[in-house]
């Protein structure tokens, strides 16, 4: 069997070669509509930035190798769209709508070589109309620039084991190193590699090929400013993957949390697309494994959702944290779906995924006109509480609001700043990092000296580490809490304590964003602060 994975696409896929070139121009005018309508839903939409995003947004303010909570591409993405067109939200959030369409570029060159011009074609649709890639694009996460280093790494190593060209290894080194620059998980795509290699004898000879270590080598190189930041900040980032993984907690197997990881894939991939991969994956693997070109996308797909399902069953994992496995595994979905002749199938898994874009986008919209009320679902009303007691009531009009998080902020920004006008040598104080982020965006001009209240020192936000108090004695603060109550360490640490108007903003009618705002003068110091 060939070493080289794209020799075994099939003479079929030549013989349309001609078609290839118009395929493309279909596609390019596919991601120019498809972009210009999720950047026209994002500057018309009225969601206001989510905690996360705020807090990437002030990173962005001060580059550095690293960050509390992740390492710094998120904030250089950010630092680059926002000096192009402002700090507006449409603006912020930019560099999700303008990485995808390469991102997805880079998917149908890697399906290309490898099935050729009809399967790259539908494999980068799929991949461009996925729930998550719909809902991501209007997000700004590690997520978008993770999947392009992804994937320009899968390209790059393709590439080079067609050829070993020095180019291609480097090329696949450095983009890894971007990529453990952006998400830490990037680890995972040096497992892939080493598996695949390992399990295609013709490879196996690369095992004492200097170019891959030379790769590795680059790639450890380009992150180690990361490693450096890490070292010099008693490695908070590093505390921050393990705390959010649950890994420290409680011990044994969550089963719960590996079903909630599972059952979100369905909406990640799509319900169709999800299910068909999974029984044409598991149902008879021997009927693709044969195949080369399925057994790579396969190395580069699984094991990324097994570590990460593995991760949840052992401590917590968001939905989205397997995204990665999307990349080659919608390429081998659809390649097996064709060649299969399973053509209704990926129609029907399209057209599902495409319909629900619009919905996402446009879900206030459509809950207006079927008169649906949205609420917070941790307060939905119960019916039928018992079976022997039915009692109707508005579930039936009444559904979960999923944007509440990102509701409220840009008002409560508007009351704070007018707040501060009342009392302009006053610093905002806040006791969690939702707060203090929200604050820094929304209010005009950005509050970007305000502090975080952390008598105890811990290290367990981005203001934990970048803020501080020790230089502002003699200073006046407005603290703002959700806590009913004034801590009694802030009453001592300060020579004068006064209750503010708070700020309410009513987000649905049973939830809120609600803030107690105190106004503190004359800090005499954490040392005064008795808790």
């Amino acid at each position: 069997m060939s070493s080289n994975l794209a020799s075994a696409a099939p003479a079929s896929a030549e013989a349309s070669a001609p078609g290839e070139k118009s395929g493309l121009w279909l596609l390019l005018a596919l991601l120019v509509a498809v972009t210009a309508y999720r950047g026209l839903s994002l500057y018309f939409g009225s969601m206001d930035l989510y905690v996360d995003e705020a807090q990437y947004w002030t990173w962005a303010q001060k580059l550095q190798w690293g960050y509390y909570s992740k390492p710094p591409v998120i904030a250089a993405l950010i630092a680059l769209t926002t000096a192009a067109c402002g700090d507006g939200v449409f603006c912020v959030k930019s560099g999700a709508l303008l990485l995808y369409p390469f991102i997805t570029l880079l998917i149908w060159a890697i399906a290309r070589r490898l099935f050729g011009g009809r399967v790259a074609f539908w494999s980068a649709v799929a991949f461009i109309l996925l729930p998550g890639v719909s809902l991501s694009s209007l997000i700004i996460s590690t997520d978008v620039p993770f999947f392009l280093f992804w994937t320009l790494a899968l390209y790059a190593y393709l590439r080079a084991t067609e050829n070993n060209s020095w180019t291609w290894w480097l090329l696949a080194g450095a983009a890894a190193g971007l990529g453990l620059l952006t998400k830490y998980t990037m680890v995972i795509f040096a497992l892939s590699v080493l598996l695949h290699l390992a399990l295609t004898p013709p490879l196996r000879r690369h095992f004492r090929n200097p170019r891959l270590y030379a790769a590795m080598a680059l790639a450890l190189l380009v992150f180690a400013p990361n490693l450096w930041w890490n070292a010099g900040n008693g490695w908070p980032t590093l505390r921050h993957t393990e705390d959010i993984s649950h890994l420290n907690g409680d011990a044994g197997l969550h089963w719960n949390h590996l079903s909630d990881f599972l059952g979100g894939q369905f909406g990640v991939m799509g319900p169709v697309f999800f299910g068909a991969w999974m029984v044409l994956t598991l149902w008879r693997p021997r009927s693709w494994y044969a195949d080369q070109r399925y057994r790579f996308l396969a190395c580069f797909a699984l094991p990324f959702l097994g570590l990460i399902s593995l991760q949840a069953l052992v401590g917590r994992a968001n939905a989205n944290w397997g995204a990665m496995a999307y990349a080659s595994g919608t390429i081998f979905l659809v390649a097996l779906l064709l060649q299969r002749g399973r053509t209704t199938l990926l129609t029907v898994g399209l057209a599902f995924n495409l319909l629900l874009m619009p919905i996402a986008y446009h879900f206030d919209a459509w809950t207006r006109y079927f008169v649906i009320e949205l609420a917070d679902k941790s307060n939905l009303p119960q019916c039928f509480p018992a079976w022997r007691k039915l009692q109707p009531c508005d579930l039936f009009i009444t559904l979960p609001d999923p944007y509440k998080r990102v509701r409220g902020w840009a008002q409560l920004g508007r009351q704070a700043q007018l707040l501060q006008a009342q009392y302009p040598g006053a610093l905002f104080l806040g006791d969690a990092r939702d707060i203090l982020a929200e604050l820094m965006y929304y209010v005009r001009p950005h509050p970007l000296d305000a502090v975080l209240w952390n008598p105890q020192h811990v290290m367990d936000s981005h203001y934990a580490l970048s803020t501080r108090m020790d230089d502002k004695l003699g200073r006046d603060f407005l603290y703002l809490t959700d806590a009913a109550r004034l801590p009694p360490e802030v009453l001592s640490a300060f020579g004068s304590v006064e209750a503010l108007p708070p700020l309410h903003v009513t987000v649905l009618r049973n939830f809120a964003l609600d803030y107690k705002v105190w106004y503190l003068r004359d800090f005499k110091g954490y040392a005064q602060a008795q808790p």
